[in-house]
């Protein structure tokens, strides 16, 4: 994870690699002069983005080097991560000179060095309980157990997106103006689009997005009917007044309403999920079972064409085929590096977490089939991924407002992959052992359960 994160960081530093040479020497000079930018709320989440960027980078490189040392020698290694990630720092923005476009500047190298402080001092507050918690995943031998773990993990990353792009402000002035420039909707559906499939779209969208935490939340045993709806409410009341004091974020009451019924059904369907709703016990036959998954896969397919080629308006006339194909030769991440942190962060969780309920539903589907058939079922739901994604991707060639990006297609391709590996998780702690024995009494015995057939997706 270290080394994949600092791979991450010195390649999003350079994207979009427009590499230009330029004499060391005037390098030098440049670097030696470079301003320190006087950041206004526009550029205060650049800043802020540079800052946070280096907090995890430091805490894993202090955790891979600080675990089971002695308290001299994980001071030292501390020390040293600091020194380094300075380094790295100075070594990026210099670095930059030589890829046009890269802002480089004494902010950027403060944000980051500050970061890499702040994560040491954050594996030193937090490296352990941390370790304990990540440890404790291995060990969850239950739905509700995975899925309470899974909860904060969402509930987290709502939290990181809904408060992009961090350009945040206390003042009074800017508080006015983001009132007087309409970022405060105080009426219901008003900041809806004027398009009504758009405006369908978002509501729907907004609705699953806190669907899925009361789901989480609601199949853990002992909690209330009530009690997920409380929690998602809750948690999407706190986050509209905390939008209050993100400058470019719009605070409406229309997301307290989704989140309020996105609540309702993601309770219900644990009720269902739990058998706690007392209609559980009907019987079907698995065929029908397996049919009625394959169905819904389907429909999904049918709900991805709908959202990433819509108003459908295909058009081969304008640009030629080899123009339409220069998306091939995009580095990865390019189309991201154009936009702000907050417009790069929407694109990669839209891909992502449409297709996780396709690779879910896939899932679903190989686990209701028999064990003869589930490892080619499972090599089969990886390739309809895969070729659900570079169909996304190439239709959308000849849509006129659409970018295709092979960048998109890996993202879509990981988000099915993520969907399918979960649920095969869920499903598979869910099946009692032969005998009647749980899972837990197996392993701590040291026995196993009886082989299975892989599947390219759940190794």
């Amino acid at each position: 994870m270290a080394l994949g994160y600092l791979v991450f960081v010195i390649y999003g530093s350079l994207v979009p690699l427009n590499f230009r040479s330029m004499p060391l020497e005037d390098a030098v000079a440049r670097f030696r002069d470079l301003p320190f930018l006087d950041l206004g709320i526009g550029s205060r989440a650049d800043w802020v983005a540079n800052l946070l960027l280096f907090i995890p980078l430091a805490f894993l490189w202090t955790a891979l080097l600080a675990v089971g040392r002695g308290p001299a020698i994980a001071a030292l290694v501390s020390l040293l991560v600091v020194v380094a990630g300075v380094a790295l720092a100075v070594g990026i923005e210099f670095t930059q000179l030589f890829f046009p476009k890269r802002t480089v500047s004494q902010n950027d190298i403060m944000a980051e060095s500050l970061g890499g402080v702040l994560g040491v001092i954050a594996w030193w507050a937090f490296g352990a309980r941390m370790v304990a918690w990540y440890e404790s995943w291995r060990l969850a031998r239950t739905p509700a157990e995975l899925a309470e773990r899974l909860a904060w993990v969402y509930l987290v990353g709502i939290y990181t997106y809904g408060l992009l792009p961090l350009d945040l402000t206390l003042s009074p002035v800017e508080l006015f103006h983001k009132w007087r420039d309409g970022y405060l909707h105080l009426i219901p559906f008003v900041g809806l689009p004027a398009d009504p499939a758009k405006a369908v779209y978002q509501l729907v969208a907004d609705c699953m997005l806190w669907a899925v935490l009361a789901f989480l939340w609601g199949i853990k045993r002992g909690v209330s009917r009530l009690g997920p709806w409380q929690i998602v409410f809750a948690s999407a009341l706190l986050l509209e007044f905390l939008q209050l004091f993100v400058y470019s974020r719009i605070t409406d009451v229309t997301d307290l309403l989704t989140a309020a019924l996105g609540g309702l059904l993601g309770a219900r369907v644990a009720l269902l999920y739990s058998g706690r709703d007392g209609k559980a016990g009907s019987t079907r036959s698995g065929k029908r079972i397996s049919w009625i998954a394959f169905s819904l896969v389907l429909v999904w397919l049918g709900v991805l064409g709908t959202v990433f080629w819509y108003p459908f308006e295909f058009s081969a006339d304008g640009l030629p085929l080899r123009e339409r194909l220069d998306f091939l030769s995009r580095v990865p991440f390019h189309s991201h590096y154009i936009g702000n942190e907050f417009g790069a962060a929407s694109e990669v969780l839209n891909k992502v977490l449409f297709f996780a309920p396709l690779g879910g539903l896939l899932a679903w589907w190989v686990s209701t089939l028999s064990w003869k058939w589930r490892s080619m079922a499972g090599f089969a739901a990886f390739f309809a991924i895969l070729f659900s994604a570079l169909g996304i991707e190439a239709g959308q060639m000849y849509l006129p407002e659409k970018v295709p990006d092979t960048t998109d297609a890996f993202l879509e391709v990981l988000g099915g992959s993520m969907g399918y590996v979960l649920v095969r998780k869920f499903l598979a702690r869910s099946r009692p052992l032969p005998g009647g024995g749980s899972r837990r009494r197996a392993s701590a015995s040291g026995t196993r359960s009886t082989s299975q057939p892989s599947d390219p997706l759940n190794r």
